[in-house]
Parts: C-alpha cells; structure tokens; sequence
C-alpha cells in the first residue's frame, strides 16, 4: 500500500475539529439542529512528510480566529513525534434555513479567548 490520498487529510481535519466542538460541549449535531450550519469556505493543507497506510497519528486541532460569521481552525497530523502535515479550514456560520451569515457562536468566540486545543 502507497502513501494516504491527499484528500484524506481533509477528512482527518473534520474530524478534529467535530471532536473539539464535542469536547467544548457542542456537537456538530447540536449546532446543526440549532438552526445553523458552519461551512467550510477555504482550506489548506501542507504536506509535508507522507503518511503510509497503518500509520498511527493524532490530529491536534485548535480554532484559532473568530470574526464577524467566521472562524478558523488550524491543524496538525503528527505521527512518530513530527508533524506529517499542517493546515487550516475557514469556516462561515450560516442560518441553516435562509444560507445566510449569522455571528459565529458566544461559546465558540470564548474558547478561543481561553485557548482551547484538541
């Protein structure tokens, strides 16, 4: 077996960032039956050393911007102690029924303030 697709990085990256949005208190779920969506509306990855198949590695995760209806999550996949690739997703909050913006979430904004990571 090759080297992981590079897509997969980006499913790796959600699913840091649903896992710190869970451990704040506040499921992807949740967010979602609340009315609101968070899409994604730019990402970025740099690869910088290949992950192979049955690679262990964890997924550390911060949301390290709030502004306005949009947030910022920046990620590292580390396996091995080094950092096998990093990058960002930035993410609009949307009213689920209308698409529209809504301001990014009181609870979100504060754990940024606190410096939460994942």
């Amino acid at each position: 077996m090759g080297v992981a697709n590079n897509a997969a990085y980006l499913a790796w990256f959600e699913v840091g960032r649903v896992e710190y949005l869970r451990e704040l208190g506040h499921s992807y779920a949740d967010v979602h039956a609340g009315g609101m969506d968070m899409v994604v509306v730019e990402a970025h990855a740099e690869y910088l050393r290949a992950l192979r198949f049955d690679d262990e590695f964890t997924v550390e995760c911060a949301c390290t911007a709030v502004r306005g209806a949009s947030f910022t999550f920046g990620y590292e996949l580390v396996s091995d102690g080094e950092v096998a690739c990093r990058g960002f997703t930035r993410h609009a909050c949307v009213d689920r029924a209308s698409m529209r913006p809504v301001r990014v979430p009181a609870w979100l904004g504060e754990a940024v303030s606190a410096g939460s990571t994942t």
